[in-house]
């Protein structure tokens, strides 16, 4: 065990879920620091200190902070070697790794925009343009200015949203198709791959649970069966362990 970390997270936020994860598979204790996304406490000036494009998480180890998910988790994994999590062989390692880049680049686009309008679309609408302006100002990366500018006044257009459907439908595919030579996205063993991927599909049972129908794609099924009943997975995902989760959203 060890006291030394310190995790900047949100309760709902899917990248956070994947690095509770990972810290919960490892044994490790760590202190919380849960922001209320919604509050916009990740674009304040303190935090902006730590993690400067104002996202979450960030992963505190020994006073240095470690930013974005995919590198928090090979960190960690490099960082506490105990219970290892990379698979053994180097095209394991290697199959673990792209799923780990294809979970930044596709998967989290999938659910990201039908998140956004579900959680932080009704905080938008009833911002002022004072308000709106206000909470623009503070957001550091032009990228995220720029689309929070765009869909707090006029929405997503339906377009957008069916194409994030689309993309859930490409990731449940591929996961269902690596786990039908399986039993693990990487191959014989659990690994940063499977930890990397399953808060995206946790989401896509969240926001279309109709897609994920076990008839529809039956190696996502069992897969995720198979990860519910991780002692790991409950704490990370249901993450009780902080006084104020209790008043934040989770989906």
């Amino acid at each position: 065990m060890t006291s030394d970390l310190e995790l900047y997270h949100g309760l709902a936020s899917t990248c956070s879920k994947k690095v509770r994860l990972c810290l919960y598979e490892k044994g490790l204790n760590f202190r919380s620091h849960l922001l209320d996304l919604q509050a916009f406490e990740q674009h304040r000036p303190e935090y902006l200190k730590l993690n400067p494009n104002g996202v979450v998480p960030t992963l505190i180890h020994r006073g240095e902070p470690v930013v974005e998910s995919n590198v928090i988790i090979e960190y960690i994994e490099d960082a506490f070697p105990n219970t290892p999590l990379r698979p053994a062989d180097p095209l394991g390692r290697a199959k673990m790794r792209w799923w780990i880049q294809f979970s930044g680049e596709v998967a989290y686009d999938a659910v990201a925009l039908p998140t956004w309008v579900k959680l932080s679309a009704p905080v938008a609408s009833k911002l002022s343009d004072e308000e709106l302006k206000q909470v623009l100002a503070r957001i550091p990366t032009q990228e995220r200015r720029d689309r929070w500018a765009r869909v707090a006044r006029d929405g997503v257009p339906e377009d957008e949203i069916e194409h994030c459907y689309a993309e859930m439908n490409r990731v449940l595919k591929k996961v269902d198709q690596a786990i039908s030579r399986g039993p693990w996205l990487a191959g014989e063993a659990y690994s940063l791959a499977d930890i990397a991927m399953v808060p995206f599909v946790d989401r896509i049972r969240g926001l279309r649970p109709d897609l994920c129908a076990p008839a529809r794609y039956p190696g996502v099924a069992d897969w995720y069966r198979r990860l519910q009943v991780r002692p790991a997975f409950g704490p990370a995902f249901d993450f009780k362990d902080d006084p104020r989760a209790r008043g934040l959203p989770n989906i």
